[in-house]
Formats: C-alpha cells, sequence, structure tokens
C-alpha cells in the first residue's frame, strides 16, 4: 500500500508548558498510517531552514517515511499554538498558525507524477492550504478528461483506473461556509471524506451524502463517529480512556483518519474501520504530542 501525505508539517508550541513537538496534519497522518503498517507511506510538504525543520527530518528518518518530497525552503518551518485545557483538551488560538514557508511552496510537475503513482492521497483541505490543493485536484481532471477523449479504438474497452484514491480532512468544515454551502463540489473530487462535527453535521451531511458516491466520516471526539453510505449511518464508540489518562487530543483526529484510511482501503469494511480509528486515537490522547514521541 503507497500513501502519500500533502500538506503541512509544523513545530507545535505548547505555550502553557514551554514544550514544543513536531506535529502538523499531514505529517502526524502520515506517521500513524505507517505504524498501523501502511508498507510504503511519503510526506510531500516543505520544512524551513531553522531547528523544527532539523526536528521534521529527522523524525521522518526515524518512522521510515519516505522524504523525499519533503523540501527544505529558506525561512522558518509552519507553526501551530496549542493551549491545553482540563481532560486533555486542546485548543487553537486565533492566530495561531504561522505557515511560514507553506506559504510559498508549490506542488511541481515531478511532485504530481509521484502523488499519480500512489495508491493513497491524503491531504488536509483548508483555506492555507487551498494551492495545494487545487493543482492536485485539476491533475484528477486532465486524468478523466483525457480518459473521456480516447480514441473510438479503445472506447469500447473499459480503462484501467490507476488513479488514486483520495482523502480529504475538511477539519470542522469552518471553510466551507454556513450549513457547510461550500461542500458540493468535493464529492465528486474525493472518494472518503472526514469532517469532525456533531450530531448536527450529520443531519446536515446527510442530504449530500445520499447522492454521492463519496464515503463521509463524521467524528465526534469522545461521542465516537459516525459513517454516512449513501445516506446510511453507520454508528461507532471511542474507546474508552480513563480520565487520568487524558493528556492531550493535539493529533487524534489525524490518528483516527490514518487508521481508519488503512483498515478501509484494505478490507472495505466501514464498521471494521471505524474501530480501527478509534483504537489508534484512544493511543494518542494518552501522550502528550501529536504522535507519542518528544523529539
Amino acid at each position: 500500500m503507497r500513501i502519500a501525505a500533502i500538506g503541512e508539517c509544523t513545530r507545535d508550541r505548547y505555550i502553557d508548558l514551554g514544550v514544543e513537538r513536531v506535529g502538523g496534519i499531514s505529517l502526524n497522518f502520515a506517521i500513524n498510517a505507517r505504524r498501523v503498517g501502511a508498507s510504503h507511506v511519503a510526506l510531500v510538504s516543505c520544512i524551513g531552514t531553522d531547528a523544527a525543520g532539523e526536528a521534521v527530518s529527522a523524525r521522518l528518518a526515524r518512522e521510515g517515511i519516505d522524504a523525499s518530497h519533503v523540501y527544505q525552503l529558506p525561512g522558518a518551518t509552519a507553526s501551530q499554538t496549542i493551549h491545553l485545557i482540563a481532560g486533555g483538551e486542546r485548543v487553537f488560538p486565533p492566530g495561531g498558525f504561522d505557515p511560514g514557508v507553506l506559504a510559498d511552496f508549490r506542488l511541481s510537475d515531478a511532485d504530481l507524477a509521484f502523488i499519480g503513482g500512489c495508491e493513497i492521497v491524503a491531504i488536509p483541505v483548508f483555506g492555507q492550504l487551498e494551492h495545494l490543493v487545487e493543482p492536485l485536484l485539476l491533475d484528477r481532471q486532465r486524468l478523466r478528461q483525457s480518459r473521456s477523449n480516447r480514441s473510438p479504438r479503445t472506447a469500447g474497452v473499459p480503462a484501467r483506473d490507476t488513479r488514486p484514491m483520495l482523502v480529504a480532512d475538511l477539519l470542522d468544515g469552518a471553510d466551507l461556509g454556513d450549513d457547510l454551502a461550500s461542500l458540493e463540489p468535493h464529492f465528486d473530487a474525493f472518494d472518503v471524506i472526514f469532517v469532525s462535527g456533531d450530531e448536527s453535521t450529520v443531519a446536515q451531511l446527510r442530504p449530500y451524502a445520499e447522492r454521492s458516491r463519496a464515503l463521509l466520516v463524521v467524528t465526534h471526539g469522545a461521542a465516537g463517529s459516525s459513517a454516512l453510505v449513501r445516506g446510511a449511518r453507520i454508528r461507532a464508540p471511542a474507546d474508552p480512556v480513563a480520565l487520568e489518562e487524558l493528556v492531550d487530543s493535539t493529533g487524534c483526529g489525524d490518528a483516527f483518519q490514518a487508521a481508519f484510511t488503512v483498515d478501509y482501503f484494505r478490507h472495505r469494511d466501514v464498521p471494521r474501520a471505524l474501530a480501527a480509528g478509534a483504537a489508534r486515537a484512544s493511543q494518542v490522547i494518552r501522550h502528550l504530542g501529536a504522535t507519542l514521541d518528544d523529539g
């Protein structure tokens, strides 16, 4: 299983504790996917010429992540400020994300060719990464167009679908507008879509799911998770964690998504994949930092 995680790697700054950890949605996804058994996982991103960039590089090497498409650009590695509150919950304060060199990073033709050779491609979809999402989707559209324009000699022969499966993390959907109004185009673009939310989020998504081929997964934190398959809802509980073991929820969603994705694309069993995601998230929340490591 070849997976590419595209997007961010960050310096997570726990300002109340005065400590830092390597993190970032895409890096967290990559490390967790590798740890649950994906044979080849690559990160496509960039780091700065600072100590945080060195820490990211060292961590990727220790985890066996393919960093051949992680580029070093002059400047600072992206960073995220984090506050920890009761029960291990984390808060990202307004303005706490600094994209650093990520703001100037663009996918090259070589990157797109590499991504196209993977089986699964995961990317977070939010405003600061729009410049990475758009070329990825345009590349997929070009592939579809080339197939529809095949010559008459091959028109009757089914095309072998070699495109990667695309997985999107829409975070809490805040960038989608009121009532998730900008969600519709994502259903044609992605195969699996993750959103964090509550019962109202499920209710909003259900009409979209009924007419979409995409699998929607809504994570509810301690309340578990839901999958919407053609509008039908499958629920799963979170793995129980004792109150005294709740340390830091940073990265739990990324861990859930990685474990779900690997398990789902292996077995195509939604309840099983939901359980795999819950199990992985319950391990991450017991530790400070998003990926069970203090390096």
